[in-house]
């Protein structure tokens, strides 16, 4: 082996090596260069796709599958500087054959210290005496970051997506954080649900939860965070009379996308011309005595 051949194969284990010890910034980097990206937002947009699926099994003593479909898309932009937003939401039912369908359509602002709503054909305003407690209760990116910081992280890798280069998180919450998600699913399909059911026993039963987030690798934003679950709950965790089957079972099953978008981009909100006359409800303030 001449020299010239050593110096080459030291050269490209050399090289090799740095390119293994490139794993990319640790956990509380992440989570510091996070925090620090998403505090100094002005503006942002949001769309969230959220798809579910409920199917009951002999509930009717013979055997049948039944359940529903329900599927949301909900849009919105917000104004961080001025307390400003806008979101639509539209819902849909179906039964598990995509028949009977069901729709829903919500439109509301936030501007100016006050909230407005659709209300059927009809607009309708709040004061809001605290208009930054108004954004945060819809500020997506917020409740996200909350989660996040309950969680451990790990970046499993870096992928080219929408034309920028970015890191891919597998994220596994906190028991509480994963409660609070299977309840907050369950309870979105029918509110009635939880208390057909043993939920904690489910939750450590019949659960399972996988969840993954995209994050900018040069501004460490996020861009998308995707959560899918399944839950199943047999006659063993179901609140049902004593002589009920035996082989009843709930199954949900539900795929829920948020995507993050048009960061520093200017949001100005303004008022459908049919809102403007809406009738403006202030909330009783108790008075200190």
């Amino acid at each position: 082996m001449d020299k010239r051949t050593v110096l080459f194969i030291a050269l490209a284990a050399a090289f090799a090596g740095c390119i293994g010890e490139d794993r990319g910034p640790g956990e509380e980097e992440v989570r510091e260069r996070m925090a620090e990206a998403v505090g100094d937002l002005g503006s942002y947009r949001f769309e969230i796709e959220m798809d579910q699926k409920v199917e009951f099994y002999n509930f009717d003593r013979q055997g049948s599958l039944e359940g529903e479909r329900v599927s949301l898309r909900w849009t919105g932009e917000i104004n961080l500087t001025d307390l400003s937003s806008k979101e639509v939401s539209v819902s849909r039912r179906t039964d598990l054959a995509g028949e009977r369908a069901a729709e829903d359509e919500i439109e509301v602002y936030i501007l100016n210290g006050t909230l407005y709503q659709k209300m059927g054909e009809d607009w309708i305003g709040l004061f809001q005496p605290d208009p930054a407690r108004g954004i945060e209760k819809i500020d997506q990116m917020a409740h996200l970051l909350e989660m996040i910081d309950r969680s451990d992280i790990a970046i499993e890798g870096t992928e080219r997506r929408d034309d920028q280069d970015q890191y891919r998180l597998k994220v596994t919450p906190d028991d509480d954080t994963a409660y609070g998600i299977m309840l907050g699913q369950i309870s979105s399909i029918n509110p009635r649900l939880p208390l057909m059911i043993e939920m904690v026993r489910l939750f450590s039963e019949g659960s399972k939860l996988e969840w993954t987030v995209w994050i900018s690798r040069d501004t460490f934003l996020p861009t998308e965070s995707r959560i899918t679950t399944v839950y199943n709950a047999g006659p063993e965790v179901l609140r049902v009379p004593p002589d009920s089957p035996e082989d009843l079972q709930i199954r949900f099953e539900t795929l829920e996308v948020r995507r993050f978008g048009g960061y520093h981009e200017p949001v100005v909100v303004l008022l459908p011309e049919e809102a403007m006359g809406a009738p403006i409800l202030r909330p009783e303030i108790p008075v200190e005595e």
